[in-house]
């Protein structure tokens, strides 16, 4: 029977000390991230420190490009660690631990070959038994061990499971007793000498004085091997907060399997997500303060972190969400530090280089205003500032230019009047342009719609954007002119 989970603030005392342990086998998961902040802000929030440790023992995944790429990723949410370690450096540390089962009895070498194991995996299968291994090597005679060594075979080393249930006290899902029948001897070291995640990993948490392990429902089922392994060798079992998983809108786990790169950290910040709406989105899954609230600053979020406020149940990984947070979080950078943000992405498309003028750039953001959804969306919707290289969008044409040759000639005298009203207006500027061209509309009976849309597809190619008056002013007069020009021709 579960309990019900309790909250930290009252029982706490001494330096909380927590980690993320990520496996640098490629991007840096959102799910990962949001494991990574739940601790992060659990630490700030008492105070403590926050460990980075590399889960780097499976060398044959183990990358040195996916190592870094989680560092950049975390850096860019903010996260910052205040310890690191990297797994594969601590080999000597784990070899000591080991010793210490085999000679205390609570290890064995198992020398089963793969063929064996999957011998053994069926007939558990066949006989519906929750356990995939048997134990069969768990008392061998010094005879059979010669025998097993003589044929070649490099022995695991598997612990010895208790045959009493172990407790698994947990701060976000309660606590709950594991039968001993459903615990298999775990293997703990490979036969190639690696050892593997749940020795390393519950080895490092006393080593590094863990008191608190929060990470996904997804290693529940490792908690309680871990525990074994703690008190087969006398060490302090931290407390566990093992928290919901990340879903998709059907129901499933978000996973890189099924979901490819939409759960990749990394593709936010190159989309042109700002890593504070990143921050808030992921903060929101699984944790909430109240049913009213969805917008946090950093500081808002330290301080109303608490594990109590996590649910139990999956939270949905909702894109629209983030992107109604990160539109929010845009429009709250001024027109400077706007500009600063879309630059790399122009930069990017190979619209502009270092001699464009500031001011220019920071009226094209200011034309723009609340329409960005990331970043990159400053692209498709400002090209035209920086090239006449575009096409007009068909249904633009359709709707606006007019789908017979009667409405198309009706356009391209609309046109050729607002180029030799543009042509002699004395200064392009906002309000001189907008009366000139209102009183061409009102004194020659033209909807003003009509007169607007037609000039704006001449010069943007779309229907869609800025204010037209901006857009002519921000191009300047040789550049409408132009464009205009070679939109009657078109026409």
């Amino acid at each position: 029977m579960n309990e019900t989970p309790h909250s930290l603030t009252d029982t706490e005392t001494g330096e909380i000390r927590v980690r993320m342990a990520p496996s640098p086998t490629g991007f840096l998961h959102i799910g990962g991230a949001r494991t990574a902040l739940f601790n992060w802000l659990f630490a700030k929030h008492f105070d403590g420190k926050f460990i980075l440790r590399i889960d780097d023992t499976d060398t044959a995944r183990s990358t040195d490009a996916s190592m870094h790429e989680i560092y950049d990723a975390l850096k860019w949410l903010g996260i910052n660690w205040d310890e690191q370690y990297v797994q594969s450096e601590r080999r000597n540390i784990y070899d000591r631990y080991v010793v210490q089962l085999l000679e205390s009895g609570n290890a064995y070498h198992c020398y089963c070959t793969p063929e064996e194991l999957e011998e053994i995996r069926q007939q558990a299968r066949a006989n519906k038994q929750t356990r995939s291994y048997d134990g069969r090597h768990r008392n061998l005679t010094p005879e059979a061990v010669e025998r097993f060594v003589a044929e070649g075979r490099k022995p695991a080393v598997r612990i010895k499971m208790p045959d009493t249930p172990i407790c698994v006290d947990d701060l976000v899902l309660g606590s709950r007793n594991i039968d001993p029948a459903t615990l298999e001897d775990e293997v703990i070291v490979r036969s190639n000498g690696m050892p593997n995640y749940n020795l390393t990993s519950i080895i490092d948490d006393a080593e590094m004085q863990i008191t608190h392990v929060i990470r996904g429902t997804e290693h529940l089922n490792n908690t309680p091997k871990q525990i074994a392994i703690a008190n087969a060798l006398g060490l302090e079992v931290p407390q566990f907060a093992h928290i919901p998983l990340v879903l998709d809108s059907s129901g499933r786990k978000m996973s890189k399997r099924h979901h490819g790169d939409l759960v990749a950290v990394n593709r936010y910040r190159d989309q042109g997500y700002l890593p504070e709406a990143v921050l808030n989105f992921v903060a929101r899954l699984g944790w909430s303060y109240d049913d009213k609230q969805e917008i946090f600053s950093v500081d808002e979020l330290i301080d109303k972190f608490d594990l109590a406020r996590v649910g139990k149940s999956g939270s949905v990984f909702d894109i629209k969400k983030l992107e109604w947070l990160n539109s929010h979080y845009i429009n709250q950078l001024d027109i400077s530090a706007r500009t600063d943000a879309v630059i790399p992405f122009w930069q990017a498309e190979g619209l502009i280089n270092s001699t464009e003028k500031r001011d220019w750039l920071e009226n094209i953001v200011e034309a723009v205003g609340e329409r960005l959804t990331t970043l990159q969306d400053i692209v498709p919707q400002t090209r035209y500032f920086f090239t006449d290289d575009f096409e007009y969008e068909p249904k633009a044409v359709k709707k606006w230019w007019g789908g017979s040759e009667e409405k198309r000639e009706k356009t391209a005298e609309i046109l050729t009047n607002l180029l030799q009203i543009l042509e002699d207006i004395p200064q392009f500027d906002v309000e001189i342009v907008e009366t000139a061209i209102w009183k061409y509309t009102d004194e020659n009976d033209i909807k003003r719609v009509a007169a607007m849309q037609a000039l704006r597809i001449a010069l943007t190619g779309t229907s869609f954007g800025p204010s037209l008056f901006d857009i002519v002013t921000l191009l300047g007069r040789d550049a409408v002119l132009k464009r205009a020009s070679k939109a009657i021709e078109h026409l």
